[in-house]
């Protein structure tokens, strides 16, 4: 996951159309090398001007936008190192320091003189599309901060207070202080059903600390959306920062389920009837703190077995980058890998300079689950450090889908290739391979549910939330009916800082597929070829935003979207 302060016009949200369609293009030519600080050929294969005024337009807005980028740029770069500082240590003074670094951007947003001409420039218009959606877009940025400027620094406030709050939650058991990552240990491998309700109560007790909150937080970004013509935030940001149309998403979300509605059924009815029996209940009698325990028979309890330290965890994810061509300790990657007092108890990639910088923030133990986080997170870094720094300021930064699909991929390679191999025999490592269906099957689950959570708690921020949650556990991942009701929902982080952003995961699940795919037709496995990195650079990373999302992934892998790739892991749980 990412954390990006850069503000919204500087983000690394998606302007996907909503289609799997691409157009036809001539990708041979390089639009870094033919942008020359002019009116450039970028995400197309050829301008085609529409008179001389359409070309002069073009010329005038990149003058205008590069100028507007000298300040900017060192204002972002501030305020993302700021964002750093407060979520690995959430003090008052690093909050300030944040929110003061904030404002510095936010207030060049409030030139009117910028807005004037930026207006008058969009009335005439722009011959270059991807030059006419920047356009478009920084008109927006300044006319939200003119005219709602106020609302919207309160909904940044609101965020930071929120955030702070959680990030002080200290989990408790038996009067003892401890960490999500212990917890996780304890979920995992404690079948005493006493202490795992313990841990589980202590996780979700976060939720209750900041749940009154993200309600009034809710409720604020909803009156927000509204003066922008939109029914709520969620439709608003799914719009404006993604630019994925609601009934597509919904298609696209309705289409996956249904195909993986069998075999998630029958995976559930697996997982229960095993779990009951490992505790000696009856299926009906399973709660929330029963599931996660790894039971005898699953080869990840045998490889968390062999992880005698979290620094091994580190060894190994950097040996995989190394057999695809990765120094990290060479590279401009910060890591910050192990919990401590007021850090943020999540896992996240700061993307602060691209091609410069990248950190890492996760609180990481000695398990498989951790060897995943953090190659998903070097995945974000890896991308991020490949981005050319000769395009436009504006493009120097990825399509969550298109990062995320990467940092996925990543994420996997110990259930597809042969990270492990010095850790557990052959024949665990080949059922650990062949489990991850499961884990994706999983994954569809639990996208589904925070997808329609997220969707219906602001349509009705007023409705039985704790209850809302449950009956999506239920419909999605075949919880009990009678499970007892909690804010388990606020504990999830995307709510707060990412609203809207976990549609990009579920698409980025089937881009990830199709580009492992084709990465291991070309390359073979792609942690024993050091090539990799040469490949990914100069055929995904270094274009940053200057081609459209489709268009990209359709350049990458030779074949627009789908989810043939998705459907054939589900099916087969196949690794090499």
């Amino acid at each position: 996951m990412k954390v990006i302060f850069n503000h919204q016009i500087n983000h690394s949200y998606s302007r996907n159309t909503g289609s799997n369609n691409t157009k036809n293009c001539d990708f041979s030519y390089n639009p870094i090398e033919d942008y020359n600080n002019k009116y450039a050929i970028i995400g197309q294969s050829q301008v085609i001007f529409r008179g001389k005024d359409k070309k002069m337009k073009d010329k005038e807005f990149v003058a205008v936008r590069d100028s507007f980028c000298k300040d900017l740029e060192p204002k972002s770069l501030k305020a993302n190192i700021d964002c750093w500082n407060f979520y690995i240590n959430s003090t008052p003074e690093n909050q300030e320091k944040y929110e003061n670094s904030q404002e510095d951007v936010y207030k060049l947003y409030r030139n009117e003189d910028i807005y004037k001409n930026l207006q008058s420039i969009q009335k005439d218009g722009v011959s270059d599309k991807h030059l006419s959606k920047q356009l478009d877009d920084m008109v927006r940025e300044f006319d939200e901060e003119l005219n709602a400027g106020d609302l919207k620094k309160a909904l940044r406030n609101k965020e930071n207070d929120i955030a702070a709050k959680y990030n002080k939650y200290v989990p408790m058991i038996d009067g003892q202080e401890t960490s999500n990552a212990q917890i996780s240990q304890i979920l995992q491998n404690e079948k005493d059903v006493s202490l795992r309700e313990k841990a589980y109560t202590a996780r979700v007790k976060g939720g209750d600390v900041i749940a009154d909150d993200m309600v009034e937080f809710v409720k604020m970004r909803n009156e927000f959306a509204k003066t922008k013509g939109y029914k709520n935030f969620f439709e608003y940001e799914l719009k404006e920062s993604y630019d994925v149309d609601m009934d597509y998403l919904q298609g696209l979300l309705n289409d996956v389920y249904e195909n993986a509605k069998d075999i998630n059924k029958k995976l559930q009815a697996e997982n229960k009837k095993e779990l009951a029996e490992e505790y000696g209940i009856g299926v009906d009698d399973l709660r929330a703190y029963h599931y996660g325990l790894l039971l005898d028979n699953n080869p990840a309890k045998e490889i968390n077995k062999s992880l005698k330290t979290k620094e091994q965890v580190v060894d190994i994810a950097k040996k995989a980058y190394l057999g695809m061509g990765y120094d990290v300790d060479k590279m401009p990657i910060t890591l910050d890998l192990f919990p401590r007092k007021n850090k943020n108890t999540h896992g996240f990639c700061f993307d602060i300079q691209a091609g410069k910088d990248a950190r890492i923030l996760a609180n990481l133990t000695n398990n498989t689950n951790s060897i995943d986080t953090l190659c998903h997170e070097l995945g974000h870094c890896v991308y991020h450090i490949g981005i050319s720094t000769k395009l436009p300021f504006l493009d120097q930064n990825a399509y969550p889908a298109m990062t995320e699909a990467v940092a996925m991929m990543m994420g996997d390679l110990q259930q597809r290739e042969n990270l492990l191999k010095d850790v557990v025999s052959d024949e665990t490592l080949d059922k650990f391979k062949k489990d991850l269906k499961k884990t994706e099957a999983k994954f569809i689950n639990r996208s589904m549910l925070i997808i329609d959570f997220e969707k219906s708690m602001y349509e009705n921020p007023d409705q039985n939330l704790p209850q809302l949650w449950h009956d999506l556990k239920v419909k999605y991942t075949g919880a009990n009916e009678d499970e007892e009701l909690n804010n388990e929902w606020a504990t999830i982080p995307h709510y707060l800082s990412h609203p809207a952003y976990y549609q990009n995961y579920f698409r980025a699940n089937l881009m990830k597929a199709q580009m492992y795919k084709h990465l291991c037709n070309e390359l073979g496995n792609i942690t024993e070829n050091e090539n990799t990195s040469k490949y990914l650079k100069d055929n995904l990373f270094k274009y940053g935003m200057c081609m459209e999302e489709n268009e990209l992934i359709e350049k990458f892998t030779g074949e627009p979207l789908s989810s043939k790739a998705l459907c054939e892991t589900l099916a087969e749980g196949r690794g090499k």
